[in-house]
């Protein structure tokens, strides 16, 4: 859908190549059916070692500090409704389930042999102190567990970076990697 740059809590994604990225969250497909379902920014296509991946990417600008702040049990349920929905309109999208898919989904996704594809729920929190990145990934992983679980995916399907990170995988522009908001 977009080869452009993706500008979300204060970080610039992409741009990617062409065919691989769908911004979800401002597709037609997402727009008919968003009250009450939450959703992630966008899906990346990713070429990985265990093969093609759906990249199911949320960003943030800030999150709750250590699991004892609070507000961190209602964050970390945002987020994995954010990745659920997400991942759930992915694969209705690739399936066709969609009419409004037929137009803005790019051919690569609409080719995916999803029994073969493997998906990767990703969380990232721009200028988030890499400390305190371990206690949200445990936590995410633990909520996600279910879906994991179904989907038969390896227990490294859910990944918590910040966005120096981000950076270093080549999913953000590095003119975009100062964070604007430090926790």
């Amino acid at each position: 859908m977009s080869t452009h740059p993706i500008v979300e809590s204060g970080m610039t994604f992409g741009p990617f190549p062409e065919g691989t990225c769908f911004y979800i969250e401002k597709s037609a497909c997402y727009s008919e059916i968003q009250n009450g379902v939450p959703m992630v920014e966008f899906l990346l296509l990713r070429e990985q070692k265990q093969g093609p991946t759906i990249w199911i990417v949320e960003a943030k600008s800030s999150s709750p500090r250590p699991v004892t702040r609070p507000g961190f049990d209602e964050f970390i349920d945002e987020i994995r409704r954010k990745l659920t929905h997400g991942f759930l309109l992915a694969l209705a999208a690739c399936l066709g389930r969609h009419p409004a898919t037929d137009t803005e989904l790019p051919e690569q996704f609409k080719a995916a042999d999803l029994k073969k594809m493997g998906f990767r729920f990703v969380l990232i929190i721009n200028g988030h102190r890499t400390d305190w990145l371990q206690p949200l990934q445990d936590a995410l992983s633990l909520a996600l567990k279910p879906v994991i679980k179904t989907w038969a995916l390896p227990p490294t399907a859910v990944v918590v970076m910040n966005h120096e990170m981000a950076q270093e995988r080549g999913l953000i522009f590095s003119s975009a990697a100062e964070p604007l908001v430090s926790p």
